[in-house]
């Protein structure tokens, strides 16, 4: 497998030797190449042993090793009462990993000439006509927008138009502000760009181009009463959260936390980022959307298009938590060696990072990752 080759520059540019890097053809079928079983049984019991101290009921995990996958379980139950256990096909609400597929739409949207990054969104969204941000402020969380607006369950009746119209109420920016300021609301943004140039609702444009081409069928998104539901419930210290504590279902919310899926399909559609799948995007895309841009912080971390990038010695980090009330996730890549880790549980209380050293650790050793 020929690895990809990045530079690292703070202003964004990009430099790809293209003599080395391959495009990669993926099939329909996804196999696991198996670990050797030594290194499958120690991190069977790390992450049995995870589960069970920080009272996680459902946790998966799949591992990406040079382009292909090599490891793909499920820890604890889906159902304890009837004895389902979690599977690699088990499903959980993602949050801020949704943000990713977002980011790919706009990048999409923008290799095809229907926008551009440094377009005004009031271009697309005439309810913003006395905001100055454009949309690669929103990508790189750079416009200032604070979350003073907070989702609502989809019986309340509140339309993305109404959602929208308060975020611009709510809001006390009207000009670039260029410095980090984690925002929801801009991803919500940039959905509703995407659904208003494409004509389609959010989660349909996504589905038919990003989920299909990469072949994750059992992933989408639930509005409280239609789509893909999760099968886990959000649990906080063992016990489940009551329903009306709950994270509400929101449409307008879906671009920014709303995906539903499992690590069958997001080991999927990790390959198909790592590997330039041209079907959903050209190389030069991907390539811009890991290049740092905005300082988050978050110490040595930026913000890429989408992404958190940095900088592990001499390898390049392309990563995404998620976390909404109950869940916990994170998807972390090497683009250049091809490698991805890719955590979903339903507990708040989820050491997401701690688990993720752990396992980078023992996969070094192993020689399962460079």
């Amino acid at each position: 497998m020929a690895k990809q080759a990045y530079s690292w520059t703070a202003n964004g540019a990009k430099d790809i030797n293209k003599n080395i890097w391959i495009l990669i053809i993926l099939a329909l079928s996804f196999p696991c190449h198996a670990l050797d079983a030594k290194v499958k049984k120690e991190l069977d019991n790390e992450l049995a042993s995870i589960a069970k101290e920080f009272a996680i009921p459902a946790l998966a995990l799949t591992i990406i090793a040079s382009g292909k996958r090599v490891y793909a379980e499920g820890f604890g139950f889906q159902d304890e009462e009837n004895s389902v256990p979690v599977t690699n096909t088990t499903r959980f609400r993602i949050a801020s990993i949704s943000k990713l597929f977002t980011a790919q739409a706009i990048m999409q949207l923008a290799q095809q000439n229907k926008l551009s990054l440094d377009d005004n969104i009031s271009q697309y969204l005439p309810e913003t006509i006395e905001t100055k941000f454009t949309i690669r402020q929103l990508l790189t969380h750079s416009s200032g927008l604070q979350d003073k607006i907070m989702p609502v369950a989809n019986d309340s009746k509140r339309s993305t138009h109404d959602y929208l119209k308060l975020v611009i109420a709510s809001s006390d920016q009207r000009g670039p502000a260029l410095q980090f300021n984690y925002s929801d609301t801009g991803f919500n943004l940039l959905g509703a760009i995407v659904s208003r140039i494409s004509g389609l609702p959010f989660e349909d444009y996504v589905k038919l181009n990003i989920f299909d081409p990469a072949n994750m069928s059992d992933s989408g998104y639930w509005d409280g009463k239609r789509g893909v539901a999760a099968d886990v419930a959000p649990t906080y210290k063992g016990a489940n959260i009551d329903y009306d504590q709950q994270r509400p279902h929101d449409v307008a919310f879906f671009a920014s936390e709303g995906a539903v899926s499992n690590v069958d399909d997001l080991g999927k559609w990790a390959i198909s980022t790592l590997g330039f799948q041209q079907d959903i995007l050209d190389k030069d895309s991907y390539i811009q959307m890991v290049q740092p841009s905005i300082k988050t912080a978050w110490g040595n971390i930026y913000m890429g298009l989408g992404w958190q990038v940095y900088r592990d010695g001499e390898r390049l980090v392309a990563r995404h938590p998620g976390s909404i009330r109950g869940y916990k996730s994170l998807i972390v890549t090497y683009p250049d060696s091809m490698n991805a880790f890719v955590l979903l549980t339903n507990a708040k209380q989820t050491p997401r990072f701690k688990i993720e050293k752990k396992i980078t650790a023992r996969l070094r050793e192993a020689g399962v990752w460079q």
